[in-house]
């Protein structure tokens, strides 16, 4: 029995130390309607790696019981990360800035997420 339990431990701990890490970072600062200056750390991506772009999508839910005021109801608010396009890190600027291309008809924003392609 105590084999079986160390064997599963043993194995847990080998497929947690096999998943890599998402890289993410933030558009803080837009260039021009395709480029951007994103807060993601240079030794994370290359010149030459694609992103993908995602903003977040949120709606709020009035939640109570029938009967009862609207200033009483609470409010939920659910969020859904939406995918809005691609584009590829062009250049680092700094330890904690790179610059980003966004594919032609691409809108971004600031704020925006990006996250590093592992393909």
């Amino acid at each position: 029995m105590f084999k079986l339990f160390l064997i599963s431990v043993m194995a847990s701990l080998f497929l947690t130390s096999c998943v890599t890490a998402v890289h993410r970072g933030v558009v803080a600062m837009k260039i021009d309607e395709s480029t951007a200056h994103v807060g993601l750390a240079a030794d994370e991506v290359m010149p030459g790696d694609h992103v993908e772009l995602y903003s977040n999508k949120c709606k709020n839910t009035k939640v109570g019981r029938v009967g009862i005021k609207s200033e009483q109801l609470n409010i939920e608010q659910s969020c859904e990360k939406v995918s809005k396009g691609h584009g590829k890190v062009v250049s680092i600027i700094n330890k904690d800035y790179v610059v980003v291309k966004f594919d032609s008809g691409v809108a971004f924003q600031e704020g925006d997420t990006i996250e590093k392609h592992s393909h």
